[in-house]
């Protein structure tokens, strides 16, 4: 389960994943800033002491700089307006561009425990399986708590005051289009597909 195919399926997350990138780069790319920054992280003695670069190839990447940038952006806000650069994080007091975030950083984490579990070690195709399949459950399960209202697999979307009901009518839709998108590209609505994982000599 890879970022690419939120960035491709109805949810698009890439103009998220575009902004949190390049805010990134505006921080890490230059040197003073950067060092700055780690300064400022340090004085106001942050749990962190930096933002993480998104690597492409990598699967847990995206997931991984959402959260470190969710976790920071109350101190990126206040470093950009101490350097009077407030349009460097502008999206950031947003709070329309906010509730994506929030939306993508949950979503990406629950899709990080997946991909974790696949990569585990001694992993064999029916585990694999398994694990595709108890996620395409969880899908549904998120996509009809959120059609309730019910934000409790969101904590990070739960925060955000302005989540309305048009949004969240958004996600469930985006999460449904993942869900039929699951189906074709692991095939798991195709009968067969699981009795050859399982019990591989009735496949024919």
């Amino acid at each position: 389960m890879h970022q690419d195919a939120l960035c491709k399926s109805a949810l698009n997350m890439k103009p998220v994943l575009d902004a949190v990138v390049k805010l990134v780069n505006t921080i890490r790319s230059r040197r003073l800033t950067h060092r700055q920054f780690r300064d400022f992280l340090q004085s106001v003695q942050s749990e962190y002491s930096d933002v993480l670069y998104y690597t492409k190839v990598r699967w847990l990447s995206a997931g991984c700089v959402f959260e470190r940038v969710w976790q920071l952006k109350d101190d990126i806000v206040s470093f950009f307006h101490e350097k009077q650069c407030s349009a460097e994080c502008e999206m950031l007091e947003d709070t329309e561009w906010l509730s994506d975030f929030a939306f993508f950083t949950d979503l990406l984490c629950h899709m990080n425990n997946l991909n974790v579990k696949m990569q585990g070690k001694n992993q064999f195709i029916d585990d694999i399986w398994a694990h595709l399949k108890a996620f395409k459950l969880k899908l549904n399960l998120f996509a009809g708590q959120l059609a309730k209202n019910d934000m409790s697999h969101f904590s990070r979307l739960n925060s955000i005051p302005s989540a309305n009901e048009e949004k969240l009518k958004n996600y469930e839709d985006g999460l449904k289009n993942c869900i039929l998108s699951s189906n074709a590209d692991f095939k798991i609505s195709v009968p067969f597909k699981q009795n050859w994982i399982f019990l591989p000599w009735l496949s024919t």
